[in-house]
């Protein structure tokens, strides 16, 4: 697998970095815009994250997403106002907002080739985050221990992570039924000691 061109559209850049994930500010077109969220990665997406410096590319998985102020000292209050009204009347009150995301990583590239597991180092302060390829998502995801890596995941609801994530490899891989019973029967190594939650997450899976 050959790292396809990094120059895409940025989405923002990495604000606390580890081994095992990232914290990532995205960036603001400008202030109405629509509360950050219109350009924010979903829930389960994948995300690369190109660290010149490291000279490698990273892989993860969106955990969480999360819009508040920019600092504790202009807090957001009720208006009792649509944001239509907001951005009419009080557009200023957007510049105070900033959204970040939270990301597992799953893999990374180097050389040209595709290592799923934790990189050797983490990604570097400001590095760019970009939406990761059709092919990155597919190299990532034909090894299926990147279920594993976000099955260690504590902040969110675990199962329901799995299943947003499968549910994407499933739709850029052109809806791959070979994949998703592969991606089915990883799941149940993984939860094989509690049926019930099983079944639970495998209907999640398939919700789309």
């Amino acid at each position: 697998m050959i790292l396809e061109d990094n120059k895409g559209h940025v989405l923002g850049e990495v604000i606390f970095s580890s081994i095992t994930g990232f914290t990532a500010e995205i960036w603001q077109e400008n202030a109405l815009d629509d509360l950050l969220l219109s350009n924010s990665p979903g829930f389960g997406s994948f995300l690369k994250v190109v660290s010149l410096e490291n000279e490698l590319s990273v892989l993860a998985v969106v955990h969480n997403v999360i819009t508040g102020p920019v600092d504790t000292s202009h807090r957001p209050c009720a208006l009792k106002m649509t944001r239509e009204q907001l951005k009419v009347e009080q557009p200023q009150i957007f510049a105070l907002l900033k959204t970040e995301l939270h990301a597992q990583i799953v893999g990374y590239f180097r050389e040209g080739r595709m290592f799923c597991r934790l990189p050797p180092q983490p990604p570097q302060i400001h590095d760019f985050i970009y939406p990761a390829t059709a092919s990155e998502i597919c190299a990532v995801t034909e090894d299926l221990s990147f279920l594993r890596s976000l099955a260690g995941v504590v902040t969110v609801p675990v199962d329901e992570l799995l299943a947003a994530s499968v549910r994407e490899a499933y739709k850029v891989r052109g809806e791959d039924y070979a994949f998703l019973v592969a991606a089915g029967q990883a799941i149940s190594q993984i939860v094989r000691d509690d049926y019930d939650r099983l079944v639970a997450l495998l209907l999640k899976v398939k919700a789309d």
